[in-house]
């Protein structure tokens, strides 16, 4: 697996170090919106592409045929996979979190802008295992874009009324960990289901 790991991350080394990199300067940076909550949303957008970037670039060159001549795994592939979009994602948001809580807003409204944070943090994990759902589906590339547009309309909207509503009756900050922590759990039940489904495909 870590080979798998060290292959994806030579492969979209650029994408690391743009994403990366935007974030850093952004603390360097004064830009407008950097002083509002709505900063999250940068890594929500990378979130909701990652995957389909990744399987395109498979695609592509062919990765998947080239893998399943080697003696690992279909479910090795997979959680390579899994972790590699996991852990970038994670690795933004962790980078992000100094400039986040440093905003003027998150002493005063400390409650809500936490609440805000875990809803992208939420969002970016639905938003992840869609895509990896989606793209194990065998399906055309616009029946994928028809339900990825309209998961990450509803992912986005749900977890932000949710998030908020939390934040507005929440006696206790361990409340609002219980969507992320809800969306942890379907990533591994959605894990298990694109196994299932990866399993089943033939690759040609």
């Amino acid at each position: 697996m870590r080979a798998l790991l060290l292959q994806r991350i030579v492969v979209q080394k650029w994408t690391i170090l743009f994403t990366m990199t935007i974030c850093l300067l952004l603390h360097f940076v004064h830009l407008p919106f950097v002083d509002s909550p709505s900063i999250g949303l940068f890594v929500v957008v990378i979130s909701a592409n990652i995957v389909d970037n990744l399987y395109k670039g498979d695609r592509q060159v062919k990765w998947t045929m080239y893998v399943n001549t080697l003696p690992l795994s279909k479910k090795t592939q997979l959680q390579s996979d899994f972790l590699f979009c996991y852990g970038l994602i994670a690795l933004l948001f962790i980078i992000l979190a100094p400039m986040y809580f440093s905003q003027p807003d998150a002493s005063e409204n400390f409650i809500e802008h936490l609440a805000m944070y875990f809803a992208y943090i939420s969002s970016a994990s639905f938003l992840i295992c869609s895509q990896f759902y989606i793209q194990h589906l065998d399906e055309t590339e616009r029946m994928r874009t028809v339900r990825m547009l309209t998961a990450i309309v509803l992912i986005i909207l749900l977890n932000f009324v949710i998030h908020y509503y939390l934040s507005l009756v929440a006696a206790n900050l361990i409340i609002l960990f219980i969507p992320t922590l809800v969306s942890i759990l379907i990533t591994f039940l959605v894990f298990h289901k694109c196994l299932y489904l990866y399993l089943a495909k033939e690759i040609c």
